[in-house]
This record gives structure tokens, sequence and C-alpha cells, in this order.
């Protein structure tokens, strides 16, 4: 239980412990002391003597480097103490004190600021391992609470700094509209609700749109979906299940981002990619979309062959490859073998990826192996896992399941390639 020693923090607490023995609960309290304002040891120290006062271990934390006065810098640097807590006592779970009041406060926020339906649904009552017993409560129930059990708490006078949009919003904006509107408070509140189940809905649509456009199991460079499924969805659907991926990767994109992608989806060319942020990308390949990280540049491994009978492993885009050849009489091979034409001179082959320029020779004439491609219809995140055989020279001799060239008056090899 995250403890700041005001009276939401407090109420909880000792609601908390009291529960329990019932509840089968082991309680401990942290408070973090930002060292922020004059008085911050008295706060903690009355923190610590509430939860002695009830039994409970305490946890005190400070900043290990002089914190900047901004409040995202301070939630932040307590929210980081707090999971290192939650981490090293191996809780289940951390409670906050965040009451209706501070819902409300965060819906009008946001609503200013500009928002979607995330936003607008407030604060979650839970989030991973964070949890908020106190949202269905006002501030005042909370006070009343304390007031009967005898406690008392600290009022912290930077909830009332005007140089902060929230406190403002808190000590005059919403008391004002409430002079205007009794039960403003309420209603900010049933807003929120409302945008949260609108968003829930929203997000079950758009997992099973996802499920409904993929059109293979997830690979490691992504997920591959069907475009013209997709657009089903219609543009916020479409956006709320590219956000959906993102989240799969640890990844949340911001509305520029999700635009961005939203847009690549519905109107990009096929070959082109979007980097949408957080290392993600949007490409298209034909009607086929993928959604992934960004891919790594890597040395390309190349496995030398010589003319003599041999063995060797190399990994090709996502596959491993255990590859045996041996020279061969003729051009026909045994079932699951390859056998292919080589001019004597040009050993050493290589095993290798496709690369952009590589040609193959056909009855017809020589062809582009990226015209080969497209011809077949072999999407761009596939190609890069094709192995290809290759002269020294660099013509390409076969390539997997599309082409063997065409060499006259050569000898042959005989191929075996198996996946470990």
């Amino acid at each position: 239980m995250a403890v700041s020693g005001g009276p939401d923090s407090a109420a909880l607490l000792c609601l908390l412990s009291h529960l329990a023995p019932d509840l089968g609960l082991r309680l401990e309290a942290a408070h973090f002391d930002h060292q922020v304002k004059a008085g911050s040891d008295e706060d903690a120290r009355q923190a610590s003597a509430l939860a002695v006062d009830l039994g409970l271990p305490f946890h005190l934390g400070r900043p290990t480097v002089p914190p900047k006065v901004r409040q995202a810098s301070l939630r932040d640097a307590r929210y980081r103490w707090l999971e290192r807590v939650v981490s090293e006592t191996g809780a289940d779970r951390l409670a906050l004190g965040h009451h209706a009041d501070d819902q409300a406060e965060t819906v009008l926020f946001r609503l200013m600021r500009g928002t979607d339906l995330r936003g607008l649904a407030g604060i979650p009552q839970c989030r991973g391992q964070i949890v908020r017993p106190l949202l269905p409560f006002r501030r005042e129930v909370l006070a009343t609470y304390l007031d009967d059990l005898g406690v008392s708490w600290i009022d912290d006078p930077s909830n009332a700094d005007r140089q902060w949009a929230r406190a403002r919003l808190r000590t005059e904006v919403i008391p004002e509209m409430e002079r205007l509107h009794a039960g403003t408070v309420e209603s900010l509140v049933s807003l929120g609700r409302a945008a949260a189940r609108a968003r829930d809905l929203n997000e079950r649509v758009a997992d099973r749109l996802l499920r409904e456009s993929a059109v293979a199991p997830p690979r490691l460079h992504g997920l591959t979906l069907s475009r013209r499924s997709l657009a089903r969805g219609g543009p916020e659907i479409l956006a709320v299940a590219v956000r959906r991926v993102a989240r799969s990767h640890g990844v949340a994109l911001t509305a520029g981002g999700t635009r961005a992608g939203v847009e690549f989806i519905s109107e990009g060319r096929s070959g082109g990619r979007v980097d949408i942020g957080g290392g993600l990308e949007i490409s298209r390949e034909f009607d086929h979309v993928v959604i992934g990280r960004v891919a790594e540049p890597s040395c390309p491994e190349v496995l030398l062959v010589h003319r003599q009978t041999g063995a060797g492993q190399l990994r090709i885009g996502e596959r491993a490859l255990e590859v045996r050849w041996r020279p061969a009489t003729g051009g026909a091979a045994l079932p699951g073998r390859i056998a292919v034409a080589v001019s004597p001179g040009h050993y050493p082959l290589m095993f290798r990826g496709w690369k952009h320029g590589d040609r193959i020779r056909l009855a017809g004439g020589t062809r582009k192996l990226k015209k080969l491609f497209c011809d077949r219809r072999i999407p761009a995140s596939e190609r890069a896992s094709l192995p290809v055989l290759a002269d020294r020279l660099g013509n390409v001799l076969w390539i997997e399941g599309l082409a063997t060239a065409e060499v006259s008056g050569s000898e042959f090899l005989e191929f075996e390639l198996s996946h470990e």
C-alpha cells in the first residue's frame, strides 16, 4: 500500500488493515519522501507512525539523485521505487488511494487537453499489479471515515499550489462547476465509466478483427494480416487494432504513430513500409500487411560449397538449415534432393540469402529474382528466408521452391536440405 499520509491513502491503509484478517491479506506500507518541500521528514514520520499503530511493516524511500520539481518527474521517481519494493517484498498487488474526486479531475483534465476513449476513461481500477479500491468514494467520505476512527492525516499544501494545472482544476474549476451544477463530479465519473465500457468494447472488436485477419501464425518478424479483411473494421477500430498489436510488443503508440499506421494500411503501396515508433514498422506485401519490429541489420551467413562431398550449416532469415552435397551423374536427383548444374570453373559455390540485383538464367533468358518473387507473389517477409545457391561469379544456380538455372555442358551436384 502506497501511503502519502493524505486522507485518501490513510483511509485506504486503515480500511485494508481492518479487512486483512478476513481477506487473508499480508499488508505492508510504503512511503516515498520526494524531499522537495519543507517538512517532508514530518510527513514520512507521520506515515510511519500510522503503519506502526496498525501493526504493519513500513518501507521508506528517498531519491538517489536531486529530483526535478515537476509533477511528472516526481511521479515517475515514486513509481519506480514502489515497483522495486513490490518486487523485493514479493507482493502480488500495489494498492493506491485514488478516489472519485481524482477520477473526475483526471477526466476533465484529459478532456481539456484533447483525448480519445482511452484517455476519457480516466484512471483504471486495475492495471497490472496496481489496484485502486477507493475509486467509487468521494474525498469527503474518506475524511469522515478517518474522523470516526480518530486518525489524523497530512494536508499537503502542494495540492492547492496554483502553479499546477491539476491543482487549479481541483481548487477552482471543479468547485465552480459544482456551484453551477450540483453533481458535476458524479457526472464526470460516470462519463469516465461510459468511456471505459466503450473502450473495452472497441478493444474486443479489434481483437476479433485481428484474429479474423491473420493469414499466418505470428512469426519473429511480426504479425501478417489480410489488408482487405482489416479494412472491414473502419478507421476507428483499425486504430485500436494497431495499438493492440503495438502493446503486445511492449510499445505504447503516440497518436501520430497510430495515425501513420492506419493511413499506411489504407493507402500504402505494396513493397512500402512506415515507421510507427517504438522500434515498430508496418510493411505491405501485395494484399498483406505485416506489423512488427524493425529488422536489425545483420551480417549475412554464407556456406561455401566445394567440388567434393561435404556438409555444413547456416541460418537464413528465421531458418536454420543443414546442407549436404555430393557429385551427381546427370540431371536426375533422388526424391527430396536437388540436382544443380555447375560450371567446373565456378567453384566455390555459396549458399546464402538473396540479394537485390540477383539474377537467374532460365529457358527464356535471365530474370531478376525480385521479378520472379513478384510474379509468384512471394511476400517480402518470406523472401529473406529463402536459400539461394550461387557460383563464385554471383550467378544464381538455384532458389528454393522457385527455379533452377539453365546451365549447359556442366557437371552436377546433388543437394539435400533439412531444417534444424
